[in-house]
């Protein structure tokens, strides 16, 4: 028998056989009375039950004072059950709380607080026999709600792989990662070009409460207006197909075909060609002539200008010069530059000398820019990776280009001038003011063009059909053109904003009497530097020593 029982302690359930009552009719005197002699009689007796463990040192203390008392010191309780939902009806828990010395939880207990949840919707019914089996449960998912499924959006599907794009495609840094090299692609009447794949239109979801969540649909693409040499597919509204055998070009919201004019060589027995496409130079382009394309400019020889006249190429996309450019200087100068290449993509050649090259995109040469004046709205890039020596130098003339500015070798050991300039574009604000203006008219005329058909609504038959017909084409060319000039915009600014930012970098050597410029600033070269970069610390133009 216990200490505390022969102290004079009772242990027992209260007549409603709910309650656990401890009595004390002091029959010893027990000093050393705690805590843990309490429990273990309780624990002995009534191992089950529910025990107020705050009344435990009061009692402790009357039985060591030998003062009599009769307190409710524990009882008997059923087990407990909740559900609770989160905050959005998507998950509800369980919480079984085991019983002490009761009923345990049950089924049906189980069901109606699933019920009185309001829960009709994603019940895990195994989870929640589970639950019940292990008669308790702490906080356990036992449903889920279904969460919509927002529809993809629309898009355009190249079926020719190779295809190239005529958009500026840049990095998060501003500058693009690639080279316009290659063959022209050409594809004929018929071939299939690019699929338009339809935006779905999702799934709705529920709460566990049966309320539906709607799902939202995708955005739908549609192939832009006035796209040239394409047609639908007679038996697939939804894929382009080539009307013409051309070059084909993925431009914004489609693709266009853009007929190939292939020249063996251009010289005097071939004239000038203007030519509203892609021409294809398969030799070379002679001195004194002039090449003009809506489209690429590839020429697989070289591009040359002596003292019979300037060579201009000018092209609506990217030129490609697989050999070299060679102008003619003044004599006695050696700076003045006569053969002029213009193209609103990207130019790309071996090597360039005596020449003005203006690239909208990027400039690319392989192997050296001599004596040239180079303006790029994103980057000027000389030499490749792995150029070996003698390779990637820019010697003489002025360099620009927004961004970036790069070459292994920068000047010359004779200090050939030669001048470098980032960040600074003038052709782009004027584009921008171009664009700002473009835009107002194509707001005005969607404006309009929305009156008129929101007319048309309300007033069911007092346009005519062709008028109304009219009117959706104009709507439809409005928003389009209004969504590419906010591209052009938006990727205008993006450049601005990074103008800031543009670097040189120099990967070899900077020789002495170069000039680099950036946000105002002009930095000298007073002697020969090893590998470095130049850019704007605390608007002071600085070169960091690159690690060997």
């Amino acid at each position: 028998m216990g200490a505390l029982r022969e102290s004079g302690l009772t242990l027992k359930l209260a007549d409603d056989r709910r309650r656990l009552l401890a009595s004390f009719r002091p029959a010893k005197v027990l000093g050393e009375a705690d805590l843990g002699l309490l429990r273990g009689e309780l624990a002995e007796q009534f191992p089950d039950l529910f025990i107020f463990e705050q009344l435990l040192p009061q009692a402790i203390n009357k039985i060591r004072a030998g003062e009599a008392f009769e307190i409710t010191i524990g009882e008997v309780r059923d087990g407990e059950v909740q559900v609770h939902l989160d905050a959005s009806k998507m998950a509800a828990y369980l919480h079984i709380l085991p019983p002490f010395g009761g009923a345990p939880v049950t089924r049906e207990q189980v069901g109606s607080a699933i019920e009185r949840a309001g829960v009709v919707f994603g019940l895990d019914h195994e989870v929640v026999e589970q639950s019940i089996q292990a008669g308790r449960a702490d906080n356990v998912l036992i449903a889920k709600g279904r969460q919509p499924v927002y529809g993809e959006d629309g898009r355009l599907e190249s079926l020719i792989p190779s295809m190239k794009e005529r958009r500026p495609r840049l990095d998060e840094h501003g500058l693009a990662n690639y080279r316009n090299l290659g063959e022209v692609l050409v594809v004929h009447t018929g071939e299939t070009l690019v699929r338009r794949v339809p935006a779905t239109p999702g799934e709705a979801g529920e709460t566990l409460l049966g309320q539906e969540i709607p799902a939202i649909p995708g955005k739908d693409v549609m192939f832009a207006s006035g796209l040239t040499g394409v047609a639908p597919d007679t038996s697939d509204p939804d894929v382009l197909v080539a009307a013409i055998t051309g070059q084909p070009v993925q431009v914004k919201n489609g693709v266009i075909v853009e007929p190939t004019y292939t020249a063996s060589s251009v010289d005097l027995s071939t004239g000038n060609i203007v030519f509203d496409g892609t021409v294809k130079v398969q030799g070379d382009v002679q001195a004194g002539m002039c090449i003009r394309a809506t489209g690429d400019i590839h020429v697989a020889g070289t591009v040359e200008a002596a003292t019979q006249g300037e060579a201009t190429l000018e092209a609506g996309g990217d030129i490609v010069v697989q050999g070299g450019v060679i102008g003619r200087a003044d004599s006695g100068s050696g700076e003045s530059h006569v053969s002029h290449l213009h193209c609103k993509g990207s130019f790309t050649a071996r090597f360039v000398q005596n020449v003005q090259i203006f690239a909208e995109d990027s400039i690319y040469i392989d192997d050296t820019a001599m004596h040239s004046d180079l303006s790029a709205a994103n980057q000027v890039v000389v030499g490749k990776e792995g150029s070996g020596k003698g390779k990637g130098r820019i010697i003489g003339g002025l360099t620009q280009a927004t961004l970036l500015v790069k070459a292994q070798v920068i000047g010359s050991p004779s200090l050939t001038k030669t001048v470098v300039e980032v960040g600074f574009h003038p052709k782009m604000n004027d584009r921008l003011r171009l664009l700002a203006s473009e835009r107002e008219e194509w707001d005005k005329k969607l404006e309009d063009v929305q009156r008129v058909l929101a007319f048309a609504k309300l007033n069911p038959g007092k346009l005519s059909e062709e008028t109304l017909q009219k009117a959706e084409k104009t709507l439809v060319s409005a928003q389009a053109r209004i969504a590419e000039l906010q591209d052009e915009h938006e990727i205008l600014n993006g450049q601005l904003r990074l103008s800031d930012k543009g670097r040189v970098v120099v990967e070899k050597t900077l020789y002495e009497g170069v000039e680099v410029m950036s946000g105002g600033q002009r930095y000298k070269a007073v002697a020969e530097r090893g590998a470095g970069v130049f850019c704007l610390r605390e608007g002071e133009l600085v070169y960091d020593d690159l690690p060997r």
